[in-house]
């Protein structure tokens, strides 16, 4: 969908929410529920459902922007499950989709100062002061020695928002080692402008795209790899509405390249013990860019390695809430996570892979300090199990 400013722009794709409850729950015959709002509090005003009603009351001077509102509109996590099944709002004209009109809806609030307590007022202030971008978040000395503008992989890492994030591409670079690869980092403004994107923060986004964009298209051979599917979608999806020349660019997620390497056998998988591991499938990168099967067959071809699914699983994957930046429900970032956790603990696999920076803290942010080892990134988990 274009970037579109103003709600009246997509009064006609509210319009026609029929409230069948379809963006709930998941695909035929087993209908899982996968909106973690609504499966928090089975209210239909708690739905994407529930938000067209909101923005059609809204259009019609039924409703003003409030606190509670915007409450509920940053507690919803952006899984995409509302999109991947609902055919209805999407069809008329500009073909948004119900996150894309949550996004929107945030943008409104964040134009009249209703922000939530907490975290995203934090990053609203940083934003206000221009301290989100480049410098606060770090990167780490590690990182810091892999910059080479001559390597042969450019690992795109924008945003990092964690210790936990750095290590996960500290793993990466082990890796290319291991394949006698020379890497590069690119880390230009700090931010790829997801974040900004996700919150309704549009106002400071042009800005930050063309400056990331001016310096990725200096990178040599133009491809770049991913380890945060987010930051992956957003440059696929959104940096072509505002920037026209955006398609000389090669994106890649690293799963995919790992798995290639794996089977050209410059990586080698050693010789390893037995383990029952389960897959969960990031939003961003299964229902956001299709990416299913790479992460599945890399566990596979591992030595030693028994893959077990969740429930859940796929396109019907339970998201793990961490893009949920305000309580509108007490520890619901927090039950979100632990409802997965839950799910995983039921198929008596020793350890829960997942391929997503974001997946990860918020499991082990959820868990003790003792059950936190039993998460890894699936770099972690391949570095772990290489030669």
């Amino acid at each position: 969908m274009k970037i579109l400013n103003d709600l009246k722009d997509i009064s006609n794709s509210v319009a026609t929410c029929l409230k069948c409850s379809m963006c709930t729950y998941g695909e035929w015959p087993d209908n899982a529920p996968l909106c973690p709002i609504y499966f928090h509090d089975k209210c239909f005003t708690h739905s994407a459902g529930g938000f067209m009603y909101i923005v059609r009351a809204l259009l019609d001077s039924k409703m003003d922007y409030n606190k509670s509102m915007a409450n509920l509109a940053f507690t919803c996590t952006g899984c995409g499950a509302c999109d991947d099944i609902c055919k209805i709002i999407p069809f008329s004209s500009p073909h948004a989709s119900p996150s894309d009109i949550i996004r929107l809806l945030r943008y409104q609030l964040v134009k009249r100062n209703i922000i939530p307590t907490g975290k995203i007022e934090d990053i609203y202030k940083r934003v206000k002061s221009k301290s989100f971008f480049r410098g606060h978040f770090p990167i780490s000395r590690t990182l810091e020695k892999v910059r080479n503008d001559k390597s042969d992989i450019t690992i795109f890492a924008e945003c990092l928002h964690s210790d936990k994030e750095i290590k996960i591409y500290e793993s990466a670079f082990r890796v290319f080692e291991k394949m006698g690869l020379s890497a590069g980092i690119f880390s230009g403004e700090g931010c790829c402008g997801s974040t900004l994107y996700d919150y309704g923060f549009w106002d400071s986004l042009n800005e930050i795209v063309e400056k990331t964009f001016k310096q990725m298209r200096q990178i040599r051979g133009g491809q770049i790899l991913f380890i945060n599917p987010h930051c992956q979608e957003f440059v696929r999806e959104v940096y072509p509405q505002i920037i026209p020349e955006y398609g000389d660019i090669t994106i890649l997620h690293i799963s995919e390249f790992l798995l290639k390497s794996l089977k050209n056998g410059t990586l080698k998988a050693k010789k390893n013990s037995r383990i029952k591991v389960s897959y969960h499938d990031p939003c961003h990168l299964g229902r956001g860019l299709g990416i299913y099967d790479a992460p599945r067959i890399l566990l596979s071809s591992l030595d030693g390695v028994e893959l077990i699914e969740m429930e859940r699983n796929r396109g019907n994957s339970f998201c793990c809430g961490a893009r949920s930046v305000n309580n509108y429900f007490q520890g619901f970032l927090e039950s979100t996570a632990w409802n997965r956790i839950e799910e995983f603990k039921k198929t008596k696999a020793e350890l829960l892979v997942t391929a997503c920076p974001y997946c990860k803290e918020a499991f082990q942010n959820a868990l003790g300090a003792d059950q936190k080892g039993i998460v890894l990134d699936l770099i972690e988990f391949v570095d772990s199990r290489t030669d």
